[in-house]
């Protein structure tokens, strides 16, 4: 470890209290770094960035880092310096970065945006002190920032957004960051007098590929991390009373029922200690100031879209129940949709059907569908008692007014009572010489207005050898539903490490015919067992290459008739050059499945073999141009092959100005679609997708926006099936008497918005957005007809203005 004193002019008491010790000080933990604590009033530290007050000349200077992404653990060619100190106020970081003025690159963002190819730096602190949870924190060159929480080992999330500051500037020399977290920001646990966290920080730079620099030196492809972070000792850190009120006012003018809506409430937050806190909502106002990802999803399985509102976001990680419950994860073979008993997108989601309605939600009126349910009010309070943690979650929704048409086709309004949502959570934690063991409880009900109240309660267990090198995670849960009755399922993951950068997964799973989770969780099926096995080979130094990464995956999974429902082995390949240009290759190939939800409850029928092969590649991401490209082909259920191209292209000129196009192209051949009872159809269809971004950023806290996304659909038919009585191959038919199943769809969303940040976690929005989803059962049209007939025919079309301003400590 080196360290070395700076130089500068500073009062002897100040460089007495200011003294940051190497190794450990009398009493400190062996190889922890022991902060002493700098009193408020001695000094007066701006956050701006530059590293210019006497104190930072007064402090220890550590700079061991070394490059870990890619792994190669070599001395980096240019010096980061580190500084750190703490308050009662809260924890200082200072970081001074050498680097080439002309390699400098500083992209503007808003929080928590990703990937983009900048230059930041970032640091991970784990408050528990025993490798349990923590919270991790970004700034990038320019001051835009991104933030977190992390659980064991690595499980880092941005499902977080925290009232921390952070700044950067251009030196001499490079470029400095500057952090202030306030103890009130984070979750700890009681400690009397001498408490001790975990500390990890790294440094991206971008012209050179965005590698990655760290201090400690614990590559990604090492299983180990929280447990072997660099721990500091702090002595009487006594959070005062933290409390913080969120007014808001909103303002909706809806253009389609010609009306304006004014809204208040607010958002309170309380931590009268550092192991408590307490949010609660009144009259929450989650309006249209963010839009999903336009998916058009014919299948009988559902989308998962990720929760996005502050509220919810803010101590979710204790609801987090096992790795598979994470609802952003990124990079090379992605496990695709979560696992998960708590999905807070149910809460204030799309209304409960009518009764009279509850068979085809095709009569009742689309706005009403759209339209997210009124929450009247939730509370959250989260925190921990010695080796346990827990977290309690009440929300409850308001009436909604529904129009649709009865069996005699006469329109009707009703009020739907809105639903009742409870989650209990509790987890009891254990580490010790790098071992992690962890056993949880957790209980969710859904008490309905209309429909089925469901219940579920379940139990998951956590157990890491030391050094991580075996990890195991699972949960066992039940369901119990009025109507349908009490259901079972459950999972394990090994995740075993042979060295760094190579590791092997297994999971085993089973879920039975009654099991369902998805009144407040998310699970994409049940009636079902499985086994999936993956392995990932990461390599770096290449010479000719900076890094490969390599994945290949099979599951095997049966429905509870033992008929093979899913198999395949899939094969991805990313490989960055020198020259910062990537190289993806996917392939797969899946055997003969029979599918038994595509018919929606109508029979099982059996598909055939399947092969898809894709090439992506894209340029080096640090320029002012970014060019994508993908060209794929996939197989279609009934041996019809498809292809797919993907095309776009991103313009930065400077760090102010972004504006991108992305185009996707689907030709479809053999489209296999239910239509009513046991009839199939396949199609020959095509499908565009282009994605339009364009932002400017006034300064790091405002930004212009403008988004356009849409899909449109063009089919037309062209076999007809009929699903077999018995589990089979389908049966082709004659086309059955009635009109053309062709048809297109044209799914839309604009948004235009601008975002003042007057504060942390305060801001004005001022946002037009305007949406369409339309369909035609006759077809005769050009894809800018389909576009233009959803454009013509939105259904929401609104104008909102919105401010939010924290008040408080």
């Amino acid at each position: 470890m080196n360290w070395r004193p700076g130089s500068g002019g500073a009062s002897a008491c100040v460089i007495v209290v200011l003294i940051m010790m190497a190794g450990p000080a009398a009493g400190a933990a062996p190889g922890a770094l022991a902060l002493v604590e700098l009193e408020r009033h001695d000094v007066d530290v701006r956050v701006d960035g530059r590293l210019d007050e006497a104190v930072w000349s007064r402090l220890a200077v550590f700079d061991e880092f070394y490059i870990t992404e890619p792994d190669t653990l070599q001395k980096p060619p240019y010096a980061t310096r580190v500084r750190i100190f703490y308050s009662q106020r809260g924890l200082h970081v200072g970081v001074d970065m050498d680097q080439p003025a002309e390699t400098l690159i500083s992209r503007l963002s808003g929080r928590d945006v990703f990937p983009l190819s900048r230059d930041g730096v970032s640091f991970t602190l784990d408050t528990s002190g025993t490798g349990r949870y923590g919270y991790w924190f970004n700034v990038f060159l320019g001051n835009s920032i991104s933030d977190g929480t992390i659980l064991p080992e690595r499980q880092y999330s941005s499902d977080w957004d925290g009232p921390w500051r952070a700044a950067t500037a251009v030196t001499d020399s490079g470029w400095s960051a500057e952090f202030l977290i306030p103890w009130g920001t984070v979750a700890m646990p009681q400690s009397p007098q001498e408490r001790r966290m975990g500390f990890y920080i790294s440094r991206a730079v971008a012209h050179r590929g965005d590698e990655r620099w760290a201090w400690p030196a614990l590559p990604p492809t090492r299983p180990e991390f929280m447990s072997v972070m660099q721990p500091l000792q702090m002595e009487g850190i006594s959070p005062r009373q933290q409390y913080n009120f969120y007014p808001y006012v909103s303002v909706t003018q809806d253009q389609i029922d010609d009306r304006t809506d004014i809204k208040t409430g607010a958002d309170l937050f309380w931590r009268p200690s550092s192991n408590f806190q307490l949010n609660a909502t009144l009259n929450p106002d989650f309006g249209a100031v963010e839009s999903d990802e336009v998916i058009i999803n014919l299948s009988a399985t559902e989308t998962f879209f990720p929760e996005k509102r502050l509220f919810f976001l803010e101590g979710q990680q204790i609801f987090n129940a096992t790795p598979r419950s994470d609802t952003r994860s990124r990079g090379v073979g992605r496990a695709g949709s979560p696992y998960t008993m708590v999905n807070t997108r149910r809460i204030g989601g799309r209304p409960e059907l009518p009764e009279g309605a509850d068979d085809d939600e095709d009569r009742v009126n689309d706005r009403d569908l759209i339209q997210p349910v009124d929450l009247l009010g939730a509370a959250k309070v989260t925190g921990q008692i010695g080796a346990f943690r827990y977290g309690v979650l009440g929300a409850f929704e308001d009436d909604a007014s529904l129009r649709y048409v009865d069996d005699a086709f006469v329109d009707q309004q009703v009020q739907q009572s809105g639903n009742d949502y409870g989650i209990a959570r509790l987890l009891w934690e254990s580490s010790s010489n790098g071992r992690y063991k962890g056993i949880g409880f957790l209980s969710t009900a859904v008490v309905k207005g209309v429909g089925e109240d469901a219940f579920a309660q379940g139990v998951d267990w956590h157990y890491y050898t030391r050094n991580a090198k075996l990890k195991m995670d699972g949960q066992a849960f039940t369901s119990d539903i009025d109507g349908i009755g009490r259901g079972y399922g459950g999972y394990t993951d090994f995740d075993y490490s042979h060295r760094q950068g190579v590791s092997t997964r297994v999971g085993l799973e089973y879920l039975d015919s009654r099991i369902e989770l998805n009144d407040l969780g998310y699970l994409e099926r049940n009636s079902e067992y499985q086994v999936r096995v993956s392995h990932q080979r990461t390599t770096s130094d290449l010479g000719w290459a900076k890094e490969n990464q390599f994945d290949v995956r099979g599951p095997l999974q049966w429905n509870l008739d033992d008929r093979l429902v899913r198999a395949g082995v899939f094969l991805t390949n990313v490989l960055t050059l020198n020259s910062l240009h990537r190289i993806k290759v996917l392939a797969s190939y899946s055997p003969k499945v029979y599918d038994d939800l595509n018919s929606f409850d109508n029979g099982i029928y059996r598909t055939e073999d399947k092969a898809g092969l894709n090439v992506g590649f894209e340029t080096d991401p640090t320029q002012a141009f970014i060019f994508v490209a993908d060209l794929g082909t996939f197989g279609e259920d009934l041996g019809g092959q498809s292809l797919e191209l993907t095309a776009g292209v991103e313009w930065r000129p400077n760090d102010r100005f972004s504006m991108g196009l992305k185009v996707n192209y689907k030709d479809r051949d053999g489209w296999l679609l239910h239509q009513e009872d046991r009839n199939m159809t396949t199609f020959q269809a095509q499908q565009l997708g282009p994605l339009l971004d364009s932002e400017y950023w006034i300064s790091a806290k405002q930004q212009l926006r403008i988004s356009l996304q849409w899909v449109g659909i063009k089919a037309r038919e062209d076999e007809f099936y009929l699903v077999p009585t018995s589990p089979d191959d389908l049966i082709e038919v004659a086309k059955p008497p009635g009109p053309t199943d062709d048809f297109s769809v044209s799914r839309l969303s604009f948004q235009a918005r601008y975002r003042w940040e007057i504060a942390p976690l305060s801001d004005l929005f001022i946002v037009y957005t305007r949406q369409a989803s339309k369909s035609n059962r006759l077809m005769d049209q050009d894809f800018d007809d389909i576009f233009q007939d959803g454009w013509d025919n939105p259904l929401a079309d609104m104008f909102v203005v919105k401010l939010r301003y924290r008040l408080g400590s």
